[in-house]
């Protein structure tokens, strides 16, 4: 069977709740679930992937499970990871081809651990890839934030996605301080829903709260108020209920997990060696990853630690948009290699 071969690479981003792939320069960022519909009892089998699987969560048989491959950023079950990205690459591209002889590029964060990072090699060796390299997601970040990361100045990148943040300092092509978290915006997601449960007796699922997050969601009370009607499950009779829910109550609830992940990043800077602060002040924060997308979070984070705070339009999209400039610029690739923030398998 002929195979894709893309000069410059094929650059992914497995995320705990998102896969995303870029195949070229002429193409856009492609966005699938990371997650697989599975047999219950033999899990080996697979029967869809992507967002087919994530359409049929909760509509299928008892016989019928959706699960994530990917658990906090890491690969937990690597041959189902495999056909995930193989088959994200496929719809990707419109094609139903092998990528053997093709250069990927992969993210890894920052707290894998030794094991996790293998289980991410193995899950690559998997697609049959010709060329595989590894990259550490901050650092793929900060060069789609369009930070310096091989000049030795200090960039301060904050990451937060779906069920990790990293607080990373980016120096002369590396990392050269790092701070994991186990907390992202999936803890959003489940604020809204126990909020809806105790105050309204309404039982909605975790995809829905993320509707209404990215909907009506703020770090901080709007000015403004608004209603949404929902629709779920009575927690009292278990039947069909509505019920309506406002922007402001809305930012109430979302108040607790944000300012947990704020105190973080604000523990963090207290914990930043001296020799790094007179280029964070500078520089201020890299703000990046699809949590970091709710609404006026980056303007809390600014009044809350004083520094100027960056992002981009489609934030989600910063490390694999990173992994792939990375994949098309020897020189650059190479700094970051040297500072062992990227390897090759």
């Amino acid at each position: 069977m002929p195979a894709i071969s893309f000069s410059g690479g094929i650059a992914a981003d497995m995320g705990s709740t998102n896969t995303y792939i870029i195949l070229d320069k002429a193409s856009d960022v492609y966005k699938s679930a990371s997650c697989a519909l599975v047999d219950a009892v033999r899990q080996g089998e697979v029967y869809a992937l992507g967002d087919e699987a994530k359409r049929l969560e909760g509509r299928s048989s008892d016989e019928a499970l959706v699960v994530s491959p990917i658990s906090y950023g890491a690969v937990a079950d690597t041959e189902t990871a495999a056909l995930l990205l193989l088959s994200s690459i496929e719809k990707a591209s419109g094609r139903r081809k092998l990528v053997d002889k093709s250069r990927l590029y992969l993210t890894v964060p920052c707290m894998a651990t030794k094991v996790e990072r293998t289980a991410l090699a193995t899950a690559a060796e998997l697609t049959g890839a010709k060329h595989i390299t590894v990259i550490q997601a901050p650092v793929a970040a900060a060069v789609a934030l369009k930070r310096h990361v091989e000049k030795a100045e200090a960039s301060l990148v904050v990451s937060i996605g779906s069920h990790i943040t990293e607080i990373s300092v980016i120096s002369s092509g590396g990392v050269v301080l790092s701070r994991g978290l186990k907390r992202g915006s999936n803890e959003f997601d489940k604020v809204i829903c126990d909020y809806v449960r105790k105050n309204t007796g309404l039982l909605i699922s975790e995809a829905v709260a993320c509707e209404l997050k990215e909907q009506m969601g703020s770090a901080v009370t709007p000015e403004t108020d608004m209603t949404q009607t929902l629709s779920g499950r009575s927690v009292k009779t278990g039947r069909p209920l509505t019920a309506s829910v406002s922007a402001r109550e809305i930012a109430g609830a979302l108040q607790t997990p944000v300012s947990a992940i704020i105190d973080s990043i604000s523990d963090a800077l207290c914990n930043i060696p001296v020799e790094f602060t007179s280029d964070i002040l500078k520089s201020g924060i890299a703000l990046t990853g699809g949590g970091s997308m709710l609404y006026s979070l980056a303007q809390k984070l600014e009044a809350e630690t004083g520094l100027d705070v960056y992002q981009s339009d489609e934030s989600a999209f910063d490390t694999v948009r990173g992994a792939f400039m990375l994949a098309n610029d020897d020189r650059l690739l190479r700094c970051v290699m040297n500072a062992y923030s990227a390897y090759e398998i």
